[in-house]
């Protein structure tokens, strides 16, 4: 049931960022999601939850970027943040697997009990997802305006999501029973 939390807490802040973005502004919407985003992540804290390595550090991001945006008021910095984090992360992962170091165990080690052929596994298909979403967000940054931009990132997250869910089927293949329940998951 928490990974249903870990979803809300994932989707919430950019829905509430469209929303606001086409009602208000970009900025609004922008900081608005910035402030529940550290609300969130706080609260995860505050209630003996421990996120993930990742998610702690894909928040400490999102921070470099919006504030900027928030305080000059340009959009331009948010919109790389996708393309430069996710190019970087891609280009780790994939690097990673080449090297047969699997990153993604480094990361969410804590969360999925599973074989280190499936963290190779995994390495190679998020970092390829990941690559295609950085040139897919650099062509919709510079070729379109920001209202299409900001619902391409509503779909970039709810792809993601998608994606990491599907990815529960190779956890649930090749977890480690010993350490997991049936999907992978720690125990």
């Amino acid at each position: 049931m928490l990974w249903v939390l870990n979803a809300i807490e994932e989707v919430l802040p950019v829905v509430t960022f469209v929303a606001l973005q086409q009602l208000v502004s970009f900025t609004v919407g922008l900081a608005v999601m910035t402030a529940l985003v550290v609300c969130l992540l706080a609260l995860a804290y505050a209630t003996g939850r421990k996120p993930p390595r990742f998610a702690v550090a894909s928040n400490i991001a999102l921070l470099a970027f919006s504030i900027p945006s928030i305080v000059t008021d340009d959009a331009t910095w948010f919109q790389m943040s996708d393309t430069l984090l996710d190019g970087l992360v891609a280009l780790l992962l994939l690097g990673s697997w080449a090297v047969n170091y699997p990153l993604l165990k480094v990361l969410f080690d804590r969360v999925f009990a599973i074989t280190d052929e499936a963290w190779r596994i995994l390495s190679l298909r998020w970092g390829v997802l990941l690559l295609v979403l950085a040139c897919l967000n650099e062509f919709v940054r510079r070729g379109y305006s920001e209202d299409v931009w900001t619902w391409y990132k509503l779909a970039s997250t709810l792809l993601i999501l998608a994606f990491g869910c599907y990815q529960f089927t190779l956890s649930a293949r090749m977890r480690i029973p010993e350490e997991s329940n049936r999907l992978g998951l720690r125990r």
